[in-house]
């Protein structure tokens, strides 16, 4: 055996274990066959190069840069948003108003019609209570008054006329309360957000005067 292969050099490839280089003497002595591999050849195990799991050998490329939104696509769905929320609260307004009248359909009747029943001095000597009955016929507001609940002797108080888009489904309340601290039951006609006042003379009800009213406010009354 010449020279040149008695000094030939054989590297075993230890994946657990850094690169061994042999002799061909220790080679021959060895219990485990070894491949040659030219030394120029190996790799140390530090600079092998890694790889993540799931992604490919191909560098990373960087992240394209954020784009802001077009400000003519905001303004059109804000636009959008604004008209569904505005025709959303029509649609709820209406739907509303009409329950509304479902309901004074069903309590009040056609025409708005309502009742009281009240002690308030006229003909009430036989303990049997005075009857109001107040009605919106056609946007005229009409009370007729049975004192004692006597129908053969009404008096009707004849109010004011409603103007305006479907007064004429417009309830009118009746409330007995004493108003210019006489001691007697005045009546009290609420139309909406308005209330007229008549004054009980003893025998019948009559329009408060503008002078009346002014010394009420004066003295605190309502």
């Amino acid at each position: 055996m010449s020279a040149a292969r008695r000094n030939q050099q054989y590297v075993v490839a230890d994946d657990d274990a850094q690169t061994q280089v042999f002799s061909s003497g220790a080679v021959r002595r060895a219990a485990a066959p070894l491949r040659a591999v030219p030394q120029a050849a190996s790799t140390p195990r530090r600079q092998r190069t890694a790889y993540v799991e799931g992604w490919d050998a191909q560098p990373t490329r960087g992240r394209a840069p954020l784009t802001m939104p077009d400000p003519s696509r905001i303004l059109t769905t804000a636009l959008l948003i604004g008209a569904l929320a505005i025709v959303l609260y029509f649609g709820i307004t209406s739907l509303l108003a009409w329950a509304q009248v479902k309901m004074d359909d069903v309590q009040y009747g056609r025409p708005r019609t309502s009742q009281l029943d009240a002690f308030v001095g006229h003909g009430e000597a036989g303990g049997t209570p005075t009857h109001f009955t107040t009605l919106n016929l056609n946007r005229r507001v009409t009370i007729m008054e049975f004192p004692g609940g006597d129908v053969t002797k009404p008096q009707v108080i004849v109010g004011p006329t409603l103007f305006g888009r479907d007064e004429d489904l417009t309830v009118i309340k009746l409330r007995v309360e004493d108003i210019n601290g006489d001691d007697k039951p005045d009546l009290t006609v609420q139309v909406k957000d308005e209330r007229l006042v008549y004054i009980n003379d003893g025998n019948a009800f009559r329009p408060i005067t503008n002078d009346e009213l002014a010394r009420l406010k004066q003295q605190g009354g309502r």
